[in-house]
């Protein structure tokens, strides 16, 4: 499994992970006879994503603690950390043009989330500006939203984007598609194959219901992180350094004096009535000519 390279910015702090060729022999169940959504309801158990007490082998999927993804070839995989305190609280996994951030949380013994937490998202994305409607899909009831944003020339542009709930064995896992498999079922296939292969490890601790669990990075790819994150960091220095360089003046290019505002000459400048003006620009009056003094007569009494 080749990893890493590193992604542009957000508004949280990330890492990713490439999963190079040969990685995409991923173990699935038998599945029962028909296609979930379309010949036959899906059943999560039997359909993914599962919990770690139903498969609690790895076959070939990325360990991230509290979830085990599928590796596919070629995929890149970003980890989301939350600003101020480092955790790990999601991953991003591009599918072309289309991205797919998974979460996990904590829920209720008995009770799902999903049913209480899509209202609240709805009402989010209308109070944003945008819109969302609720609609059922493969794996049950799912969001279709559009999410208001900036398109270059600076106009509201809409973004289609699709939030999927699925409720576990005390565990709540959400899926949020942008790009366009947000809005066609059929680039929407492969992510909704990825999201069936999750397998999820909540852990035996107690834990308040819509609390995110932390997920842990695999070896290696926070030590590389720090090596990119130094790089970008110098690259920067560099940068800035080069645009101060280029916006100072270059006095060997340019008088130092006409800088100064002082005029180089062999003497004083003049002025218009006839004076000049020292080198520190102050006025200095005309001087009257020399002229030949007249002579003392010669007096014989005064020899």
């Amino acid at each position: 499994m080749g990893l890493f390279g590193r992604k542009k910015n957000a508004s949280v702090d990330d890492v990713d992970v490439l999963v190079g060729d040969g990685a995409d022999d991923v173990i699935r169940p038998e599945p029962a006879p028909g296609e979930p959504g379309v010949d036959r309801d899906w059943d999560r158990a039997g359909d993914g994503p599962y919990d770690v007490a139903e498969w609690p082998d790895l076959d070939g999927r990325v360990d991230l603690g509290a979830l085990r993804l599928p590796a596919v070839a070629g995929m890149q995989m970003r980890l989301d950390i939350e600003q101020g305190t480092g955790r790990v609280v999601g991953a991003t996994v591009t599918f072309g043009a289309s991205q797919a951030q998974v979460q996990v949380f904590a829920a209720p013994r008995t009770l799902g989330l999903w049913d209480e937490l899509r209202p609240e998202i709805a009402r989010g994305l209308v109070d944003a500006g945008g819109a969302a409607e609720t609609v059922k899909g493969v794996m049950g009831k799912e969001l279709h939203a559009r999410m208001p944003g900036r398109a270059p020339d600076g106009r509201v542009a809409f973004q289609p984007a699709r939030f999927l709930g699925i409720d576990g064995p005390r565990w709540f896992l959400r899926v949020v598609v942008n790009g366009p498999a947000a809005a066609d079922d059929a680039q929407m296939a492969p992510v909704l194959s990825f999201v069936r292969s999750i397998v999820v490890r909540r852990g035996d601790e107690p834990r308040p219901p819509r609390e995110v669990l932390e997920l842990t990075a695999p070896q290696g790819v926070l030590e590389a992180a720090a090596k990119q994150a130094q790089a970008r960091r110098e690259q920067a220095a560099r940068a800035a350094a080069e645009q101060v360089a280029q916006q100072a003046p270059s006095l060997a290019r340019q008088d130092a004096t006409q800088l100064a505002g002082i005029r180089r000459g062999a003497g004083p400048a003049s002025s218009p009535d006839g004076g000049s003006t020292d080198g520190a620009g102050r006025h200095r009056p005309p001087e009257a000519a020399p002229t030949e003094a007249p002579k003392a007569p010669s007096n014989p009494e005064f020899t």
